[in-house]
């Protein structure tokens, strides 16, 4: 038992050595629910219309597009008016469901803000 723990644990380490002296790359994690927290508060460019509750991620697909790795984030939002708009009187919450595409770039997930995540 002792052997083959040793191996195993051997056996990473190279290959692990190896796979950095490579220089390969692998795709990270997709985005996450921080990342689209931070997608939010980029494309909102009035933040004293709307306040954000909360934002659940929901689900995520991962395909490729023309040789494009594509992660779509679905989500759903909850806001809160902080001024009067339209109809809605201050404090009025909405909720909304929605997604984000982020594309696999060579320094990591490009998100619809043109920002990169997780950030470098």
């Amino acid at each position: 038992m002792k052997k083959t723990l040793h191996s195993f644990v051997l056996a990473m380490v190279f290959g692990a050595i190896c796979w950095e002296l490579a220089g390969c790359k692998h795709t990270p994690s997709p985005p996450n629910e921080q990342d689209a927290i931070a997608v939010w508060k980029n494309t909102h460019s009035n933040p004293h219309l709307t306040d954000l509750v909360t934002l659940t991620k929901t689900n995520g697909t991962m395909e490729k597009v023309n040789g494009t790795e594509i992660y779509t984030l679905y989500y759903e939002a909850t806001e809160r008016y902080a001024v009067k708009l339209g109809n809605a009187q201050p404090g009025t919450t909405n909720t909304y469901k929605g997604n984000y595409p982020f594309q696999w770039t060579e320094k990591g997930w490009m998100g619809p803000d043109k920002q990169i995540y997780p950030e470098p």
